[in-house]
């Protein structure tokens, strides 16, 4: 075999093996040291450059990084953010693992039936095109202002993310793999879930990580805009009240809430797939 195809012979040996171990070994490690260092740098440029602004007479709307930090602390402690994003969490955790469930689901069904795929294709280009948050009137007629209207809010937000991302990968299999499993005797729903399913998962994953971030914006999207509660309510108070610091450790609470899933999502998907 030839080096430019023994990438492919390593994987589908991984693959059509009966033991999951097989599926994480064989790859290099990959250092992540240079990357890491680069991230810590830009954050210590943004804090400095926040800090500095923030002490400036004409910004009077943005608070010094050290301000919002100590905010943070304190609203950590006394519990305000923890019950607030307690709240909010409740309508992320619902809208996001029913876009999930079914975003991925559909671009499976699309991706096997070009039936599903005409049918669904004009809805998903409508929901892509159109600002979500338009439909934030329509979920409050539907379901009034308690937890379902948010979760639907949340699950539009997602649901096209995960769905499109899914079809891809399913569709973007490498007609060569497919080729090569059958030639191991896979046919069938053997050479789905054996070959195909596996190697279109890097981008259901990543689907699922731009899924997961984009719901974050759907749950302060209906915290403040469909009904003040978690951490949207918070953040419009302490804008009402012109309560800066507090404001910007509560949209901070959120942003770090946000990186830690998709991090934690980009680190299994690394894990899991290192061929991709």
């Amino acid at each position: 075999m030839t080096a430019p195809t023994e990438p492919r012979g390593r994987l589908l040996r991984a693959l059509v093996s009966p033991s999951p171990v097989g599926l994480f070994s064989g790859f290099p490690r990959r250092r992540w040291s240079q990357k890491t260092v680069l991230r810590l740098s830009s954050l210590l440029v943004f804090a400095v450059a926040w800090e500095t602004f923030g002490r400036l007479d004409a910004t009077l709307l943005l608070p010094p990084l050290s301000s919002v930090l100590e905010a943070f602390v304190a609203m950590l402690l006394d519990g305000t953010l923890i019950g607030a994003l307690a709240v909010s969490l409740q309508g992320w955790a619902v809208g996001f693992g029913v876009s999930a469930v079914a975003g991925v689901w559909l671009g499976l069904l699309m991706a096997r039936s070009p039936l599903v795929e005409r049918v669904a294709n004009p809805y998903l280009d409508a929901l892509l095109a159109a600002p979500t948050i338009a439909f934030i009137p329509l979920f409050v007629v539907w379901f009034g202002l308690g937890l379902t209207a948010r979760v639907s809010v949340i699950f539009c937000y997602a649901f096209t993310l995960v769905t499109v991302n899914s079809f891809a990968g399913i569709r973007g299999v490498d007609a060569g793999l497919i080729d090569m499993g059958r030639s191991f005797g896979l046919t069938g729903g053997r050479l789905f879930w054996k070959i195909v399913l596996p190697a279109a998962l890097p981008l259901i994953v990543a689907g699922l990580r731009l899924g997961a971030a984009r719901a974050f914006v759907g749950m302060v999207a209906a915290d403040t805009v469909l009904v003040l509660v978690g951490i949207g309510a918070l953040i419009a108070f302490y804008n009402a009240t012109f309560r800066f610091p507090e404001m910007y450790a509560a949209i901070l609470a959120v942003v770090l809430l946000a990186v830690a899933m998709v991090e934690l999502l980009a680190y299994l998907q690394r894990r899991a797939f290192r061929w991709a």
